[in-house]
């Protein structure tokens, strides 16, 4: 469904509620949680943010810490609200500590799972699903309650009504019940027929079930309900008016006149019309005919009328069977099925995983395959999520195509699927390691198929886009017994494949703990941040010819708690990948802008070099937030040189240009950093408001060859020159390199033969000690 479509469907909601829908937000992040809270309430429902969450919500929201709080409170006011639903919507991220609590009460105190992050449209779609299981069943009870007050009334009503006390037990279906009763009335002596019919959209009675010797003459006639002649007569007018019509002598009433040929025709004398006042559905009437003028006085009418109320109450407790039976389904389907693919979910995968597990002969094997999608975020973004949705029927359909009959295929969430490739017993059984090698290659070659068929583009309004997958694969029961944990650990070796670029991958023990040791570094990297582990140290830039130094480099420095120091090509990839890169470098501008302003007082007058990373130079407001840090902490502008790289710059050049020209025209000077292993075009680079390039070390070693190559910081050197640029040369250590760069004409050296990066403390002196010059 488009969002936009939301809130017109829960303000539906809320209008068949008669009350507003309450959701109840309980999360440890106060910034999800303010998220969440605007997003439900733009799509029209009434959110709060709780600590803990009580029984007088619709819908709960909780992730961890609030469900360690509230379990059993929650337990609780579901086992009171039974059997009508109340819903918990459990929020996760991906890895596995953070979702092992949500899986394992799935199914059983949580209702659904939502693992972060996800699209706007999947989490309202999870919230709509459980808020209508709620509707259904606060419905279901309320037709209970009804019901089940109008089945005391047929038990007492029965007492008197020997004659179909029988089918009214017996029969299980509206056409049963409907057909015994007309039989059975027809018995009855002097009744020459009884029938049912309902009115229909066209204002016609159509006559269901019909019996008795006279059954021609209800197939024969025509009755209406829409005020015409044949709507008059006692059938139309029982049904209109819904109360009990006798006519006594049929012959004689004028109103059976449309009807007089074949009431003389089947020597029919009397009719009596008793409305089934069914609370869905159609009006309805049972009419039962007497051969005797005078028929149906008040004791008989009695009890035909009592007779008529229980009918009605019957259809009315089959009709509920119907309708619960349907909603059953319907509820089977939502918890079971995608509603986008229609194909199974991920909690109808792991049912029918731990059945074939269960139910498997010991040498039943099978691999797991876990497909996610490459680039399909940017179908939902540029085309929108309806041709995304397209996108993922037709995915889903390559996949089923691909597969042998008896193999598994599911949507896990997302653009993520799952296959199961279930091996096949053999008798007598082979051998485990015969079995573990045909099952790999089998899987090997499911996966190639899968990602040839993926690979092959996708028609999407009327353009050709390809997508391509990468897919994880993990074997059962070798490397685990347990469904879940094999699913994990082919979602494990998925993203081996992805960050490989290989497009497939299996999943072994060592994958498993480089993942344990990736997971210990986020979770260390965050407590860094705030436990006072990270510093900066400063690695001075000097002029060649005078030896002065004249600006240092901040560089970022991490020793963890236990005293060993973290590489920072270690650690600033996974920074960037967590989205914790932002926060990391607005600390190093503080540290370094402070340091600054300290050193500036004591008169050294120095530049301070801090690298961007690409989330900084995302546009105008990054740009302007940049600015603002740094003056609000008493620094001017122009004694920083902002260092970006090249591959910083060609990701996303728009909006780190807008950016850059915005810092620059704030009097910011701007250093392209590791010049020359990029892909800078010399255009693209004329354009730049660059002040300074700083060539890589990489070309400096060079100088130190057995075969010297100094072509590349020639050119270098002479290009800044034809762009009034400074050069400094990155890596120096021997004076000789010094030397060299000197007479080329570079202007500033960085690097060890001066000092490696050392702490603040140690900058005044070694400014003090200076440089060498080179003449």
């Amino acid at each position: 469904m488009p969002p936009s479509r939301f809130p017109e469907l829960f303000s539906r909601m809320s209008t068949d509620a008669e009350e507003p829908i309450h959701v109840q937000i309980a999360l440890k992040s106060r910034a999800d949680q303010r998220l969440l809270v605007r997003l439900l309430r733009d799509a029209g429902l009434t959110p709060h943010a709780v600590a803990l969450p009580d029984q007088r919500a619709d819908l709960v929201i909780v992730d961890a810490s609030a469900w360690e709080h509230a379990c059993e409170q929650l337990r609780v006011a579901r086992e009171h609200a039974h059997p009508i639903v109340f819903p918990v919507l459990a929020i996760a991220g991906k890895e596995a500590a953070s979702a092992a609590w949500a899986y394992r009460e799935l199914g059983a105190h949580i209702d659904d799972l939502v693992e972060l992050p996800t699209s706007r449209t999947v989490l309202l779609s999870r919230v709509g699903n459980l808020l209508r299981l709620r509707r259904l069943s606060l419905a279901q009870a309320h037709d209970h309650r009804s019901t089940q007050q109008q089945l005391n009334a047929v038990n007492r009503a029965f007492e008197t009504l020997h004659a179909c006390n029988e089918m009214m037990v017996r029969e299980s279906t509206e056409d049963g019940l409907l057909q015994s009763v007309c039989e059975a009335i027809a018995q009855f002596e002097g009744y020459a027929l009884a029938w049912v019919g309902f009115a229909n959209d066209d204002k016609q009675v159509t006559k269901c079930y019909i019996a008795g010797k006279a059954a021609d003459y209800a197939q024969a006639i025509e009755v209406n309900v829409d005020g015409s002649p044949k709507s008059q007569g006692p059938i139309g007018q029982a049904i209109v008016s819904g109360s009990t019509q006798i006519v006594s002598d049929m012959r004689a009433d004028p109103r059976m006149a449309p009807w007089r040929e074949q009431i003389i025709a089947r020597d029919l004398s009397a009719v009596i019309a008793l409305p089934l006042k069914v609370s869905a559905g159609p009006s309805g009437v049972l009419a039962v005919y007497s051969k005797r003028s005078g028929d149906f006085a008040t004791d008989e009418r009695a009890l035909l009328e009592r007779l008529a109320d229980n009918l009605t109450v019957g259809l009315d407790r089959l009709r509920l069977q119907n309708e619960r039976k349907a909603q059953s389904q319907e509820i089977q389907r939502l918890a079971y099925q995608d509603p986008v693919t229609g194909m199974a979910n991920r909690r109808s995968l792991l049912d029918r995983l731990n059945r074939l597990v269960t139910q498997a002969d010991h040498d039943q094997a099978a691999a797991i395959l876990f497909i996610d999608l490459d680039d399909f975020k940017l179908v939902n973004d540029v085309l929108g999520h309806k041709l995304g949705d397209s996108v993922l029927q037709n995915v889903a359909w390559r996949i089923s195509n691909t597969l042998r009959d008896g193999d598994i295929v599911a949507r896990q969430g997302g653009d993520e699927f799952i296959v199961v490739m279930v091996d096949a017993p053999r008798y007598p059984p082979p051998d485990e390691e015969s079995v573990r090698t045909r099952l790999t290659r089998g899987a090997d070659e499911l996966a190639q198929r899968i990602h040839r068929t993926l690979c092959q583009p996708f028609e999407i309004d009327g353009h050709a886009h390809r997508l391509g997958a990468s897919i994880g694969i993990s074997l059962l029961p070798f490397l685990s017994d347990t469904p879940e944990t094999v699913i994990d650990q082919a979602d494990m070796a998925m993203y081996a494949a992805k960050h490989s670029g290989q497009g497939t991958a299996f999943f072994s023990p060592e994958l498993a703990a480089g993942r344990q040791q990736r997971l210990s570094l986020e979770a260390k990297l965050h407590h860094a941040l705030t436990a006072g582990e990270l510093q900066l140290n400063y690695q001075p830039v000097w002029e060649l010819d005078s030896g002065r130094i004249i600006a240092v480099e901040a560089l970022l420095r991490w020793r963890d708690d236990e005293g060993h120091m973290i590489s920072p090509a270690t650690f600033i990839p996974v920074a960037e990948e967590i989205g914790l890169m932002g926060a990391l470098s607005e600390w190093v501008i503080e540290e370094a802008a402070r340091q600054l302003a300290s050193w500036r007082e004591a008169g050294l007058e120095l530049t301070m070099g801090v690298n961007l990373s690409v989330s900084q130079l995302q546009g105008p407001e990054a740009a302007r937030a940049i600015h603002d840090q740094i003056v609000a902490l008493g620094s001017d502008p122009r004694w920083w040189l902002l260092e970006l790289t090249e591959e910083a710059v060609m990701k996303t050049p728009e909006a780190v240009m807008e950016a850059m020209r915005l810092l620059s025209d704030a009097g910011f000077r701007l250093a392209l950093d590791d010049f020359g292993r990029g892909y800078s075009s010399l255009a693209r680079l004329q354009a730049m408001p660059l002040h300074t390039l700083k060539i890589d070390k990489l070309f400096v070693d060079s100088l130190q060859e057995e075969v010297p190559d100094d072509r590349v910081v020639r050119t270098v050197v002479e290009l800044a020159r034809q762009f009034s640029l400074r050069v400094v040369a990155e890596g120096i250590e021997h004076i000789e390199q010094a030397q060299q760069l000197a007479k080329m004409g570079c202007s500033f050296g960085q690097g060890f033969w001066v000092s490696p990066a050392i702490p603040a403390s140690e900058i005044p002196a070694l400014m003090q000690g200076r440089v060498s010059p080179m003449h």
